[in-house]
């Protein structure tokens, strides 16, 4: 049996969120990069090591590994300043201290799911546009061992992935104009 739990969080349950949020990025750019993607894969690692993870936390999990993957993947080549926002992002997850300890079964990534959620929402265009061209290489070659297919991959790849980007772009500002529709703008 299953039970499906629904809740809403007002306003200031959100200011709440995004001022941790906030707080985690401003400190955040006083560490190395590096040792705040190590810390939130130790986080992943050790997540999945949980004896039951409940699915709202799996797929949350996901995210936040899609979002390291993101940033490492050479062949994506995420822009600097994207990357260093991505980066800031996570350093939530690198050092946050619980609401409530992930050792409660059921209930203890529910704040990590609810601000995972907060950041999956600010790079939504980016996650969609990164799994794309994740999709894209894996099938982008019928061949891989072959000199053909190994010297037209990158120049493949360079296109997708700009293509991509373009896309990613315009569902940007598209979803700008649609939030900014009915406020008087200078």
């Amino acid at each position: 049996m299953s039970m499906r739990f629904s809740f809403t969080l007002d306003d200031e349950d959100l200011k709440y969120f995004q001022r941790l949020l906030k707080d985690a990025r401003r400190y955040a750019s006083d560490e190395d990069p590096a040792a705040i993607i190590g810390a939130v894969r130790k986080v992943v690692v050790d997540a999945r090591k949980t004896a039951r993870l409940p699915s709202f936390a799996e797929e949350a999990i996901d995210t936040l590994e899609a979002l390291i993957d993101m940033v490492e993947d050479e062949d994506w080549a995420l822009p600097k300043a994207s990357a260093s926002k991505v980066v800031a992002a996570l350093a939530y997850f690198a050092h946050s201290e619980d609401l409530i300890p992930d050792h409660i079964p059921g209930l203890g990534f529910l704040d990590d799911a609810i601000m995972i959620k907060i950041v999956e929402t600010d790079f939504k265009h980016e996650l969609w546009g990164y799994r794309k061209f994740s999709k894209f290489r894996g099938g982008a070659e019928q061949r891989p061992w072959t000199k053909v297919a190994r010297e037209r991959l990158p120049r493949r790849l360079k296109e997708k992935r700009d293509q991509i980007r373009d896309e990613v772009s315009l569902r940007r500002e598209k979803a700008q104009a649609r939030e900014g529709k009915g406020l008087f703008r200078w």
